[in-house]
């Protein structure tokens, strides 16, 4: 009787639990790892960054089991350093280090299949825009790496937009009436000039209303 009983409440939990009609606001920070394409490369160049990033979203329960999703993300400017590169610009070529703050948002909209009670399994996707901003540009000669000095460019800003696709995954914890805990890691996909792409890990704070 036990088991029956237990088997019961597993298959309900598994059942569908997205509340219909419900609108839920997300807020969430993040560790972010992905690729940074060196602005004004002569050939293409990317390092590998991390950083931290703010997050915030909402969902509305178009079923029992389907979300329709909306985000925006803003990740915090960070130092980069492109080594071992060549500078294109109007004056001509330069070997050596490119050093650049980078900082990058952007939004994006989609689905998620919701399954569980206490316990959610999230699944979905989402697509839209990503915007990164590169400034702060400076060409370091590394030649003589006991004493490197800057060119003394004057470099300008540079932006560049790309089409973001974002495959999502994970837990969530339905701790009380309207407010839940999450963990729901990510990729990005960025189309657009150079093919980049990022991992992201967010925890995430939702509040719900029953509309």
């Amino acid at each position: 009787m036990t088991r029956c009983l237990l088997l019961v409440l597993l298959l309900s939990a598994l059942a569908a639990s997205a509340d219909r009609r419900a609108l839920s606001l997300d807020v969430a920070g993040s560790w972010n790892g992905g690729t940074v394409s060196a602005p004004m490369a002569a050939t293409p160049k990317s390092t590998l960054g991390f950083g931290p990033a703010v997050w915030l979203g909402a969902r509305y329960g178009l079923t029992h089991s389907l979300e329709a999703t909306a985000t925006g993300f803003f990740e915090t400017p960070t130092t980069m350093f492109h080594n071992a590169m060549t500078l294109q610009t109007g004056s001509g070529q330069f070997n050596g280090t490119l050093q650049h703050s980078t900082t990058r948002f952007g939004g994006l909209v989609g689905a998620r299949l919701v399954l569980g009670l206490v316990w959610r399994f999230h699944a979905g996707v989402e697509v839209g825009l990503s915007q990164r901003l590169n400034t702060q540009l400076v060409m370091i000669d590394d030649r003589d790496a006991s004493a490197p000095v800057d060119y003394g460019l004057m470099l300008s800003n540079a932006s560049q937009t790309q089409f973001a696709i974002s495959p999502v995954l994970g837990l969530e914890w339905q701790a009380g009436d309207h407010f839940s805990f999450a963990v729901l890691p990510r990729a990005q996909i960025l189309v657009g000039g150079a093919l980049s792409w990022a991992v992201i890990v967010p925890l995430q704070f939702s509040w719900s209303w029953f509309l």
